[in-house]
């Protein structure tokens, strides 16, 4: 390789000079200083270590100080790239001291700008390993403080060099958005803990190149072979995950640091006297097989690409010849023409390497089925037309097939950076298509922009339904085969980009239709949704201010901080947060508004508090989308006409601010337009439980309405034989989620440990549900089932909204020519809302009750009275139990 031109980000890769570059690289010191101060070894000794090197395949050497310009010389003979490690003293609590952090600053600033020119220079690490006890000892957002204002003024001295921080395990929870290159020094020896570290690492990443940056093994504890295998390993296994490179650690057994010369690890692919080791063959070999070696491409399926184009002549000859430069091997590419009225037909027949499908116009939907029916391939692979494909989406986006039995996979998608600034704000606005992840392998919804399915599982499901004719026909699809008890696989490194909308008209438009798919799912899928507002159980990854403040993160660094992978936790933050941007808050607060405006003229004495209030309404409203506008990261945009960059920055951020505002309200139309269509709402596709809950009778009523006083909040079940904990409460969830009408269930993966699952009261309270099944003598077990009702948060809201109203109307009715009257009818209608929110809570256990009955019944368990219980069939089997521990304990 020979660094010719400056390294550029290439969505999950680096390019130089047009190509693709993986970085295989070998880490290079520390060394003792010699005469002049630098740690690095003679001229002659520097060549010969660069020449094997090359010859091992070596394109990269990772130092740990700045190189002189000899040894970048020679790295460029060589066709070496250098990553250039920065050292400065992180190992003490820099920053209690200012003077020493602006000399951190300055002295990065300047060698940067020494080297960055050098043709060698592929990249520049500026720390690493900051220790964990430091971080603690200032806390994580005063160290992230301070590496954003080191890359920041290091990338303003040179800024087309690629900037990265080196991070650890030991402080992952460290947030390093601002770096070009996401770099991790890991050390897993197992492969299976690897890929799934590298798994995780690749979502901390998103978009940005995940460089393991130190891997390798000590030959004296390992042995040779074990060091070779392990390196291997961890070599091949950075590219299969999707890295843009993997580092050997390290080129020689030789090694100084800390003032002294360590010889009690021996980490080199070649001895002090440069005798190689049994692990340089196998990184060459490694490396050679980067990312994937012929043998095993020969192998992979067929796939069939499906492009669905309506009226996209302006973006489908990028899409298409993006296309063309696929490297995967066994691949064809249909373009479904849905009833263009604009040139994409004939764009579509300009590439020879594509098949083109003419349809009359029928919607999205349709169009993907008609690339179902004409593909061959195992793999259908679906892209939209506004969409431009890197070279190796293909490659990946088949890996998580190819390693395990999953139905369908996705990968990100984000905006090209040669978009227009109005495309730019569309993609920091809410509403894009963005994956939801449930771990770090399986997704709950990737976007139609980007997805995989296998074929024979498309046909199974009755492929998508014709009803979406614009948007959410992917979310249907993922929770159809979900229900299926099938799974949806994540490839991070099978990435797209995809053009946003370039005008506020054509988002708006966008959005009311993502508003009407809305809709119609809520018809089909009504277990997701709650209020009309979609229930996700995994996590949004996305860098939106608005999405990101939906998460709170929590970590747990071990006792005293002393974890070495220590554990960071997303939990979903309290629902008013939403608020201010919901339909509903705008909608009360213009009432208010104009109550308080009109209210005088029609001889309101107390508007003023209603104009107070939808003014506090709005204001909060408009403050939080600006919000929003200003920590956005305009990271990179370039300025806007003959804007200056500080007043493109303020018309971004406007933007983005207004498109916040815009979003939701678009929605709500979208939303209210799929309602106004029901004959486009179809039984077809609906995921119900077979089994189907009769309507609560006048029994199940006051059953329902005993289960909520303390003294009927257990039910329990009986069995000779043992039965499934698991299959019990999966079978449970699947009847309630099956009730008409739907009911919401939402259940507990691990965060509550006083709930199993929970079911919804109305948008009031939740009905928390925990149960156990005690295992007894002979193989017996007694299932138990508790409930407990809790107000929500946005029944706790509106319990409080109710009260200040009922309390308001009260008091005006003193100042009316009728008072009792108005009494009458604010007690009347606080009285009906009660009565409604009770009715609810008992409908509600009664639908609990008689699930629960049925689901224990089926599975072969007789009810008991809980009263009863121990007297009856259960005590005899108890006694011994209840002896044994009395005689094991004492009274």
């Amino acid at each position: 390789m020979e660094v010719a031109h400056r390294p550029r980000v290439d969505g999950k890769f680096l390019e130089v000079d047009g190509r693709r570059l993986l970085i295989k690289g070998v880490a290079y010191g520390t060394f003792a200083p010699n005469h002049d101060g630098a740690q690095f070894r003679s001229t002659e000794r520097i060549e010969q270590d660069f020449v094997l090197m090359a010859a091992a395949g070596i394109n990269t050497v990772r130092t740990y100080t700045p190189p002189s310009p000899a040894l970048l010389d020679a790295a460029l003979r060589h066709g070496l790239g250098v990553m250039v490690g920065l050292a400065w003293p992180q190992h003490i609590p820099f920053l209690d001291d200012r003077k020493l952090t602006r000399n951190i600053i300055r002295d990065a600033v300047t060698t940067v700008r020494e080297i960055a020119a050098h043709p060698a220079a592929l990249l520049f690490a500026l720390g690493n390993e900051i220790p964990a006890g430091i971080v603690r000892w200032h806390g994580h957002r005063r160290i992230e403080r301070f590496l954003r204002e080191l890359y920041e003024d290091v990338k303003a001295a040179a800024p087309d060099s690629l900037l990265t921080y080196v991070n650890f395990p030991p402080t992952e929870h460290l947030e390093l958005d601002a770096f070009d290159v996401f770099a991790y020094n890991v050390y897993l020896h197992r492969e299976t803990e690897l890929r799934g570290y590298l798994a995780r690492l690749q979502h901390l990443a998103g978009t940005r190149p995940l460089l393991l940056a130190e891997a390798g093994a000590d030959s004296l504890r390992e042995g040779l072979e074990g060091q070779a295998l392990i390196t291997a390993t961890h070599i091949r296994t950075a590219f299969a995950e999707g890295a843009c490179g993997a580092v050997a650690y390290s080129w020689t057994d030789e090694w100084w640091r800390g003032g002294r010369t360590v010889d009690d690890w021996a980490f080199g692919l070649v001895d002090e006297a440069r005798q190689a080791k049994p692990a340089l063959a196998a990184v060459r070999e490694a490396f050679a097989g980067a990312a994937f070696p012929a043998s095993e491409r020969a192998s992979w399926p067929k796939v069939s690409v499906v492009v669905c184009a309506y009226n996209a002549a302006d973006t489908l000859a990028d899409c298409l010849t993006s296309l063309g430069e696929l490297t995967y091997p066994d691949m064809e590419v249909i373009v479904v023409n849905d009833g263009s009225r604009d040139a994409t037909g004939d764009i579509a027949r300009r590439h020879f390497h594509v098949r083109v499908l003419n349809l009359p116009n029928g919607g999205l939907s349709a169009a993907r089925n008609a690339g179902l029916a004409a593909a061959t391939g195992e793999i259908i692979a679906y892209t939209d037309a506004d969409v431009r494909v890197d070279p190796d989406w293909l490659t990946y986006l088949v890996q998580p097939f190819l390693n395990s039995d999953v139905a369908g996979v996705g990968g990100p998608n984000v905006v090209p950076a040669d978009d227009p600034w109005v495309s730019q704000c569309v993609a920091r606005a809410p509403g894009g298509p963005i994956h939801v992840m449930l771990d770090d392998r399986i997704a709950e919804h990737v976007p139609g922009c980007n997805m995989a399915f296998r074929r024979e599982a498309l046909l199974a499901a009755d492929g998508f339904n014709p009803v979406y004719v614009r948007a959410g026909d992917d979310v249907d699809i993922c929770w159809r085969l979900q229900a299926k008890q099938l799974e949806i696989g994540f490839a991070p490194s099978a990435l797209v980009w995809h053009h946003r909308r370039p005008s506020v008209r054509s988002f708006w438009c966008q959005q009311v239709g993502y508003g009407e798919g809305e809709a119609w799912l809520d018809a089909h899928h009504p277990e997701k949704f709650l209020g009309g507002q979609m229930l996700w159980r995994g996590r949004i990854y996305s860098p939106l201010p608005f999405l990101r403040t939906s998460a709170a993160r929590r970590v747990n660094t071990g006792v005293w901080g002393t974890a070495a992978f220590p554990s960071v936790y997303s939990t979903h933050s309290h629902g008013w947060r939403y608020l201010p941007h919901s339909p509903a808050w705008m909608g009360v607060s213009l009432v208010l508004l104009l109550v308080g405006v009109f209210g005088p003229l029609a001889g309101m004495d107390a508007a003023w508090l209603p104009l107070i209030a939808g003014m506090l309404g709005w204001a909060t409203t408009l403050t939080r989308c600006a919000l929003c506008g200003w920590r956005s990261n305009l990271d990179g945009l370039p300025t806007i006409g003959h804007w200056s960059m500080w007043q493109s920055r303020v018309l971004y951020r406007s933007l983005i601010a207004w498109l916040h505002l815009l979003q939701p309200l678009a929605r709500f139309r979208g939303r209210l337009r799929g309602l106004s269509r029901p004959q486009a709402v179809a039984p077809k596709h609906m995921t119900r439980h077979p089994w189907k809950l009769q309507l609560p009778t006048l029994r199940d009523v006051i059953a329902g309405a005993r289960l909520l006083t303390r003294a009927g909040t257990e039910r329990s079940f009986w069995s000779d034989s043992g039965v499934s904990h698991t299959m019990l409460l999966t079978e449970l969830v699947g009847v309630l989620r099956a009730s008409r009408p739907a009911r919401i269930v939402d259940v507990d993966e691990g965060w509550r440990p006083d709930r199993d699952l929970s079911l919804a009261i109305g948008r009031w309270g939740w009905l928390h549900v925990r149960t156990v099944v005690e295992e007894h003598e002979q193989g017996a077990c007694l299932f138990r089932m508790r409930a407990r009702l809790r107000p929500s948060f946005v029944g706790t809201l509106r319990g409080l909204t109710l009260a200040v109203l009922g309390a308001g109307g009260m008091s005006a009715s003193m100042f009316l020519y009728e008072p009792s009257v108005t009494l009458f009818v604010s007690a009347l209608a606080i009285a009906a809302v009660g009565a409604r929110a009770t009715w609810q809570a008992i409908r509600g256990a009664a639908l609990l009750d008689q699930a629960v009955i049925r689901v224990s019944t089926a599975a072969g368990l007789q009810r008991l009275p809980i009263s009863a219980a121990v007297e009856t069939k259960v005590a005899p089997a108890l006694r011994p139990s209840a002896e044994t521990a009395v005689s094991e304990f004492g009274d």
